[in-house]
């Protein structure tokens, strides 16, 4: 998802452990066997929405009132731009390293012993991209840079993924929207997913863009989901009724089925999310960065509509196995004009459709 610098930015005085996500309750994917037969592993579906802010035991109770069963947390690389040779995640040494892990394995567990499923997802941020780039283009520019780089993103991912094997976590993703690392080098993420399982014994993702990625890697064998970042623009006009919106989903379900039955897995949406203004259903991916601009017009009706069409027209098929919900927040700030025009959901429409839908 681009256009997120104002996003970091509001958090920037909270620690990076505490931009959690929340997804659903546990699903029984395929066996990692190409063998596997088409037919559907039966289980709940995923139900989740992304939590970001403040997040201790005293704020559980609204997102088990809306039907929310994981709780997802986010580390955090870093990198410079597109075209740095190496991943950042520490600063420090070996002993403030070992303290920090210790630290994200209490927090994992503490949710862990609320009742909730854990998933645990490390992103990569780039800190100043140039104009029109993001993570989605990081590309090596010579063979020295690129050992450079894939050495360091995979002490990034196997540090995690041991943090999450010690906590017990139940899934693990190993990347997001890498869309030409994933379709040009898929030896090193093969190699990647092999290294994480050595140490790691739970479920395994990868978050796929819905342009131009989850139809094109070949990853999904080896993964236990076929993860899609769903912002699928669905209309061209703003004010979409439900059944325009439902018409869009409808074009992207060909494609979607057509690699399920390709890697016998499951379709999984790491994230899918809304603004709360009228044209959130053209470009979902885009971040409100100005809340003054007169495009983007305020409308909960919008925001929840597209919610309502997710859940008549992909909820229910069988190959669908959740959803991780962009966004809410541990602590959601009232009566203000960012969060009105933002992804957020609490005090919504969008959030009583969603309650209902993971009912």
């Amino acid at each position: 998802m681009k256009n997120k610098s104002s996003f970091l930015l509001s958090f920037s005085i909270l620690p990076i452990g505490l931009f959690f996500l929340v997804v659903s309750k546990w699903y029984v994917p395929y066996e990692n066997t190409d063998s596997q037969s088409s037919a559907i592993l039966t289980g709940e579906k995923q139900k989740g929405a992304h939590v970001f802010g403040i997040f201790d035991t005293t704020n559980f109770e609204p997102l088990i009132q809306n039907n929310l069963e994981w709780i997802t947390m986010v580390s955090w690389g870093f990198q410079e731009n597109c075209n740095t040779p190496a991943v950042t995640h520490h600063n420090g040494d070996s002993v403030h390293i070992v303290k920090h892990d210790s630290i994200w394995v209490e927090r994992l567990k503490m949710v862990r012993a609320a009742g909730f499923k854990v998933f645990l997802k490390p992103h990569l941020w780039i800190d100043a991209p140039a104009a029109g780039k993001w993570r989605s283009d990081i590309f090596p520019t010579n063979e020295e840079n690129w050992k450079l780089w894939k050495e360091s993103y995979t002490d990034f991912i196997l540090r995690y993924a041991k943090v999450a094997e010690k906590a017990e976590v139940e899934m693990f993703c190993i990347g997001t929207e890498f869309s030409r690392l994933s379709t040009q080098k898929s030896k090193f993420w093969e190699k990647l997913i092999q290294d994480v399982r050595v140490v790691y014994s739970g479920k395994i993702t990868y978050a796929a863009n819905w342009y131009n990625e989850f139809e094109k890697i070949t990853l999904w064998k080896e993964l236990d989901f076929i993860g899609i970042q769903a912002y699928f623009p669905l209309v061209k006009n703003n004010n979409p009724s439900v059944g325009q919106l439902s018409k869009g989903w409808n074009r992207y379900i060909p494609s979607m089925q057509a690699v399920h039955e390709k890697y016998k897995r499951q379709i999984l949406f790491t994230e899918m999310g809304y603004k709360s203004t009228a044209s959130s259903a053209i470009k979902p991916w885009e971040w409100v960065e100005n809340s003054s601009d007169l495009d983007k017009l305020f409308s909960a009706k919008t925001q929840a509509n597209c919610y309502k069409a997710f859940f008549e027209t992909i909820w229910k098929r069988e190959w669908f196995a959740g959803v991780h919900i962009w966004q809410m927040r541990g602590y959601p700030v009232k009566d203000s004009d960012y969060n009105n025009l933002d992804f957020t959901v609490q005090g919504k429409p969008a959030e009583n459709i969603i309650a209902k839908g993971f009912e």
